[in-house]
C-alpha cells in the first residue's frame, strides 16, 4: 500500500510515458495533454491556414497516436520530439492528398510568425502578408519554417522530426527563408533584413 501518491505534475514527459506504456495510466496521459496541446494545436493552425476546426480535429489524432503507438517510443529520448514527428508526418499525409481550393477572406488565426514592436499597419501588413507567403510554401519547406521560427526547435531536432538529414533541414531552411524574403523585401525592407539575416 503507498502511503505517498505521485505528484505527476513534477515527473518528466519521458517519465510519463513510462507510466503510459507499462499501466496505461490515464492521469499521465492528461498530464502530456495539458503540457502539449497548446503547442500542438498552434502547429496544426499554422500548418493548415488557420483552420480551427481541421487543427481541433489532428490534435485529438495526435493523442490517439499515442495511445496507440505508445510501446514504439523510447523512453531514452526527447518525448517532445517524437509527438512532433508524429504530427509532422500527419501533415505530410494530408498535404498528399488532392488539393481542392476554398476561396475564404476569414482568417481565424491569431498566431503570428513573428512578434513587432509597435501597431504601425505597415508592421500588421507585413505580418499578414508574411504569413499568406508561408501558406505558399511546399509542405516540406513549409514544415521547417514553421517549426524553426514559431516552434523554436533547434536544427538537430526539426532534422528528427522531419527524418531528413540535418543537411537537408538547413538547405529547405534556406530555401524557404530567401524564398519568402524575397517577396517580402518591397513590403518591408528593414523587417525582412532583421529576421532573415541570421539563418
Amino acid at each position: 500500500m503507498k502511503l505517498f501518491k505521485t505528484d505527476i505534475s513534477k515527473l518528466t514527459d519521458e517519465a510519463l510515458m513510462t507510466r503510459l506504456i507499462k499501466t496505461n495510466d490515464n492521469d499521465a496521459l492528461s498530464e502530456l495533454y495539458t503540457r502539449y496541446s497548446s503547442k500542438l494545436l498552434g502547429f496544426f493552425i499554422k500548418m493548415f491556414k488557420g483552420d480551427i476546426p481541421k487543427s481541433q480535429d489532428f490534435l485529438q489524432d495526435v493523442f490517439v497516436k499515442i495511445i496507440d503507438k505508445k510501446h514504439q517510443f523510447d523512453t531514452s529520448k526527447k518525448f517532445y520530439t517524437w509527438v512532433f514527428t508524429i504530427a509532422s508526418n500527419m501533415c505530410k499525409t494530408e498535404f498528399r492528398k488532392p488539393i481542392i481550393k476554398v476561396i475564404s477572406t476569414v482568417d481565424h488565426s491569431n498566431n503570428v510568425l513573428f512578434s513587432v514592436d509597435d501597431d504601425s499597419f505597415d508592421k500588421k501588413l507585413f505580418k499578414k502578408i508574411l504569413k499568406e507567403k508561408v501558406h505558399e510554401l511546399e509542405y516540406h519547406h513549409k514544415s521547417v519554417f514553421i517549426l524553426r521560427f514559431n516552434e523554436q526547435f533547434s536544427m538537430k531536432d526539426i532534422a528528427d522530426i522531419t527524418e531528413v538529414s540535418l543537411g537537408t533541414v538547413k538547405s529547405r531552411l534556406f530555401y524557404a527563408t530567401k524564398k519568402i524574403a524575397e517577396q517580402l523585401k518591397e513590403y518591408n525592407p528593414k523587417q525582412n533584413n532583421n529576421f532573415f539575416k541570421s539563418i
